[in-house]
């Protein structure tokens, strides 16, 4: 049972959903349950990694339908753009990570793996295999890599808050919610 977040300080905004048209965005979707989802939103096309697949391409109106709906707690992170590479180049390049990986796998690949391997090759991060959502974001933030925050169905004021959890409590996570597809 989580009894702890940890307070993230980003400049936040009002939630404007024609600004996810443009520009790169971490999105960070069930923000307050363990562990919450990420991936990654290019010019208005959301990618990730999840227990079943490689999301690719998901059209953001069908993605913020669905967060309307089900009034998915969200945070989405709007990145510094990059100063060479253009958003196509990195979408494409972010898609074959997610297609080698496949699906997020127990002990080898959570929604983040991706991300970070994205992060490390456009904008030299370093991260550790272990390295957990808020202090990958930590990272990002004081790197000044983050802009500013928007949220949907949760409060962000002057920042954000994330679930504490372990890396060997992620793990374990994602093992029994594999099991529900698949028998390894």
């Amino acid at each position: 049972m989580i009894t702890q977040n940890i307070f993230i300080t980003i400049e936040t905004k009002e939630f404007q959903q024609d600004l996810l048209s443009k520009g790169s965005w971490l999105v960070i979707l069930h923000a307050e349950r363990f562990p919450p989802h990420a991936g990654l939103l290019f010019n208005g096309s959301y990618n990730s990694l999840t227990i079943k697949e490689a999301e690719l391409d998901i059209n953001k109106e069908v993605l913020f339908k669905t967060i309307s709906q089900k009034k998915i707690k969200s945070f989405l992170l709007k990145l510094l753009p990059h100063p060479v590479f253009s958003l196509d180049h990195q979408k494409e390049m972010f898609q074959e990570e997610l297609k080698k990986a496949g699906s997020v796998k127990h002990n080898q690949a959570t929604c983040l793996s991706p991300i970070k391997l994205f992060f490390k090759d456009f904008y030299g991060i370093q991260s550790a295999p272990e390295e957990l959502l808020f202090d990958f974001i930590r990272q990002l933030v004081g790197n000044s890599y983050v802009e500013y925050a928007l949220s949907l169905h949760i409060q962000a004021v002057n920042g954000i808050d994330l679930p504490f959890y372990t890396h060997e409590e992620l793990n374990e996570k994602i093992k029994t919610e594999r099991q529900t597809y698949y028998s390894n």
